[in-house]
Order: C-alpha cells, then structure tokens, then sequence
C-alpha cells in the first residue's frame, strides 16, 4: 500500500497513552485540523505522526463535557499516511472514543468484541489514556472507523466508473440513521432533515397497515418515513448510476419481504438479504437492548455480487440499561419493539423484522443460533471473562481512578442515565449493575427467545 508505516508492537498489558499537540489550531467539526499525534508507552515514544483531527458526534457532543475525535494519519506534506495504528488493520481513519456516560467504560467494548467473536465484522477496540495540548484528557476507546478495506469489512473499492454490472452491484455502506451522522448539527430538527444527495427515503411507511398488526408500528400523529444515508460510496462520490443500483436493491428486497411469496427461498426476502447476518444483527442488539437499534446507528452494507447483510453494529453507549426510560432499560422486553413504547419518537423502528418474524423458518434458524452461542461465545462465561479481563487491564494501569478524577460523573445522573445511577457512586457499583443487568437479560432472552 501506498505511503505505509509499521506501527511497533505494543505490551498488551500496559494501556498505552496518546499525547496530541493541536498546535495552538482549535478542534472543530470539520475540517480537521492539523495537529501532532505521540503513542507512548511509559515514558518512551514508540510512535509519531501528524495527523488532522476533528470533533465526532451529534447528540453526545451537545450533551456531554468529554468529547470524541475522529483522527487522520499524515504525513510532513499532509497527506494520508497508513499504518496498522495501535494493531488496527491497515488504514489512515481512526476514532478516539469517549465514554463519556458509560461509567462501566465497557459497553462498545464488550459488545464489538462479542461480534467479532461471532464473526460478524466489528470495530476493533483498543484503550488508551488521552492527553490533549498536554492536560489529561480521560480514558478513551481508540477503534476502527467503519470502513470499506480490507481487516474491516473487505468491501470491493468502487470508483466513478463502477456504473454497470458487474463492478455496480458493490460494495456498499449505507446506514439507517440521522441525518446528522457524525457531523455537529445544533438543534434537534436539523437532525432530521434529510436531501436526495445523501440519502433516499423507503417506499414503505406504516408497517403495522402493510403487515395487517392489531397495533400500528407508527404514531398516525407524524412522519413514519425510513431514509438510508450514504456513507460508502460517499454522498460528494457516489454516482447516479449506483445510486439507482443500490436504492432499486433495496427496494426489491422490501417488496419481496412484503410479497405472498415471501417465506419463498427463491422469489421471497432470502433471495436478498443474508440471513445469518440479519439474526446475528438481531441477537446482539437484544441481548444488549440498545434503544438504538434498528433505527439509527443501524449500517447495512452489500458486497459486490453478493446479498445485503446487517451490519456492522455501532453505538451501544446507552444499551445494557443505561437509559432514563425505564421500558427501554429493562432486562424483561423486546426492543424491536421499541414504536410500542415510544411511538412518539422522531425515528422509529421499519417493519423488517416484524415482517421476517412472520416466517417460522426464520425464527427458527434464530433459536438455534441462539442456543449455540449461549454454548460459545455469548455464554455467561465468556461474557464475564471479557469484562473481568478488560477491567483487569485497567486496574493494573490505574486507568479507573485516573479516569473518574478527571471526569467526576460517579453519583451524577448524566443525560440518558437511569435514575439509580445517583446511588452508584463507586465504579464497583456501576460494573455490579452492568453484569447483573447482562445475567438478568441473559436469563430473560433463554426463556422468551423460544416463544417468539
């Protein structure tokens, strides 16, 4: 690959720290702005580069004090520069996480390690201590930004010309989300205005009519519309011509999953979409219960050739029951159904899974995954090892009390937060409700998962 750096080999027991220089420039959305990046380990710098750097995120950026970055690899002429950063796979794009109301500091770690294990291509995860113009700036999660190369999702690369078939049928990432994406929009309409340039609206609205439910999926008393935003290729790159492919996709398999045909193999929704990656989808956003799920944050990407799958899966920072809302927190429901206890929300969840839940075969498959990850990879044993591990890492680098001094959130009900989380004033007690909430939700899913 052109313009490459190898990033050394790093102690996995040792967290290593990141020191950023933005020199004397102030951080904003967009652009980036050039900065210096310095990866030491102790006292001794492995690894420097310069870099642009920028602010992520919408809701949390206006909503919480310890903000995330999304980070740039550069060279001395300002030019993208790859390099397996951290351990990463090979790229230039890379994301500085903050967890900023997730005082377990575990959740996007735990459930993107769990997909990976599965097989089901997640962010990779590495922690580190951040230090901005030389002031600790918390513990961060340094991860892979959602990306079309290969050791992520390995997507065939598409270029202007990619216009017909073979080379137009992929790859493709798209995502059911704001349309704000990562990018700073104040105000909550300007999340929710969305162009023909980066995104297309389904041609499906109200699911509950369409499927023939005693309830609606959607509130009569506003817009029911789903739209899916471009993000590779990206809405300034993609052409007309691919536009049409991928959007008339989509459209073909929602009118076959709305078809009479459509538990058919050959005619119905399995001629489309990759099943395994829709029921794995489905489990790990349960499992977690991420009111998200489903409705924002939601990727699909469609390899060249192939069918679409789910996934990858992102932003958990309010699952595993950290909400205000104590229906989306609770150990005890599905949040598919999630329009039932929030019908008034500005983004809802489509009718896919009310419709696939509708074929035996499909639930079927799902309970039988279920049971053999319950053996596996989602066991209560390995679930438990992963978080014993990670905080294991973190207490023998002081990275807890580090962390919670800088950021004195312990006690405080921040946005999203339960109310309990006022009477949670030590770490122990926050990692306790996180893995007694995961057990109670575990035991739940075994007993419902085959009533569905």
């Amino acid at each position: 690959m052109d313009n490459e750096v190898v990033f050394p080999p790093l102690n996995i027991d040792q967290i290593p720290a990141i020191y950023i220089d933005t020199l004397n420039n102030s951080i904003v959305n967009e652009p980036k702005v050039p900065s210096k990046l310095e990866v030491r380990m102790g006292d001794t710098v492995v690894f420097s580069t310069n870099i642009g750097i920028e602010y992520r995120g919408s809701t949390s950026f206006r909503l919480f004090d310890q903000k995330s970055y999304g980070i740039e690899l550069r060279d001395a002429n300002g030019s993208e520069v790859n390099t397996n950063f951290l351990g990463f796979s090979v790229d230039q794009d890379f994301i500085l996480y903050a967890p900023a109301n997730d005082k377990s500091l575990l959740r996007n770690v735990l459930i993107y390690q769990l997909s990976n294990e599965m097989g089901m291509y997640a962010a990779k995860t590495k922690f580190v201590d951040l230090y901005l113009n030389g002031k600790y700036n918390g513990l961060y999660v340094a991860m892979e930004k959602i990306k079309h190369t290969e050791g992520r999702l390995n997507l065939a690369k598409m270029s202007t010309t990619d216009n017909s078939n073979p080379n137009v049928t992929g790859g493709y990432i798209f995502k059911i989300d704001k349309s704000a994406g990562d990018n700073i929009i104040v105000g909550w309409d300007a999340d929710a205005t969305y162009t023909e340039n980066m995104s297309w609206r389904s041609k499906y609205d109200t699911g509950g009519k369409i499927l023939g439910l005693k309830y609606p999926l959607y509130s009569n008393k506003k817009g029911v519309e789903t739209y899916f935003v471009y993000d590779y290729p990206s809405a300034t790159n993609i052409t007309t011509e691919q536009k049409k492919y991928i959007q008339k996709y989509v459209d073909d398999f929602e009118d076959a999953l709305l078809s009479t045909d459509f538990k058919d193999p050959a005619k119905g929704y399995a001629a489309y979409i990759d099943v395994s990656s829709f029921i794995d989808f489905f489990l790990l956003n349960e499992l977690s219960h991420n009111p998200d799920a489903y409705r924002l944050s939601t990727f699909l990407n469609k390899p060249r050739g192939g069918k679409l799958k789910m996934g990858p899966i992102w932003d958990f920072n309010i699952a595993f029951g950290n909400h205000d809302n104590k229906v989306l927190a609770a150990t005890n429901n599905w949040i598919f159904n999630f329009n039932r206890y929030v019908p008034n929300d500005l983004w809802l969840v489509n009718f896919w899974g009310y419709r696939l839940f509708q074929d035996p075969a499909f639930k079927e498959k799902m309970k039988t995954r279920w049971s053999t990850l319950r053996t596996t990879h989602l066991s209560n044993a390995n679930i438990n090892k992963i978080i014993t591990d990670k905080v294991a890492l973190l207490e023998k680098n002081n990275s807890i009390n580090k962390h919670f001094n800088k950021w004195k959130i312990l006690g405080v009900q921040l946005p999203f937060n339960d109310a309990g989380a006022v009477s949670r004033t030590t770490y122990k007690a926050e990692l306790d409700f996180f893995k007694n909430w995961i057990t109670a939700r575990l035991s739940w899913m075994d007993e419902n998962i085959p009533k569905l």
